[in-house]
């Protein structure tokens, strides 16, 4: 397994209490038969030009994003997992992005809702039918944390949305013991 990392000068992370890459599930965390094919940590120092399918840089600077890492996972050898972990200064922050990317998800096709447990301070399922497989959606937000966790399963079950629920779980246990916090007033 490799991991990919940016080292950043301790005065960029300083407001941090958890970076991302702590957050993100590992290799044994994310389960059996699942493997690290790719992961990568990035800020907007060492990637200035960073932004997403629903935020440009400019939003991304403005909502006070710190830090984000990106993964991809293979179950089984045959279904995919993507997870985004993206850290904020606040939650005003990490929520403005979470709805900027729910609008984006739901107006360009990638699925209809599911009705799901809630994860975090507010979540979205959303499972689309493609020719290739059922692919899932997971956004949710918890404290100044926005993770996104996309799955492409080859079959259709029931166990794809627990699998990936009980995965989100696991990322909010970790974004708790981790002490991230709220807001800035929260951690006077």
């Amino acid at each position: 397994m490799r991991r990919y990392f940016h080292i950043q000068p301790a005065h960029l992370l300083q407001n941090m209490t958890g970076r991302s890459i702590d957050i993100a599930l590992t290799q044994v965390e994310a389960g059996e038969k699942t493997e690290i094919v790719y992961e990568n940590t990035c800020t907007l120092s060492s990637e200035p030009e960073l932004c997403f399918n629903y935020a440009t840089t400019d939003e991304l600077k403005k909502w006070g994003f710190s830090e984000g890492c990106f993964s991809c996972l293979s179950k089984d050898k045959k279904d995919v997992i993507i997870q985004v972990i993206t850290n904020y200064k606040d939650i005003d922050g990490a929520r403005k992005a979470y709805d900027a990317d729910a609008r984006y998800l739901k107006q360009n096709g990638y699925g209809k809702p599911l009705i799901a447990k809630k994860i975090g301070d507010t979540s979205l399922v959303l499972k689309k039918i493609d020719t290739d497989g059922f692919t899932y959606n997971l956004l949710f937000v918890k404290n100044n944390v926005f993770a996104g966790i996309s799955a492409k399963y080859k079959k259709d079950s029931p166990q794809n949305l627990d699998h990936l629920t009980g995965f989100a779980e696991k990322i909010e246990k970790k974004i708790v013991g981790a002490g991230i916090q709220k807001t800035a007033d929260e951690r006077k």
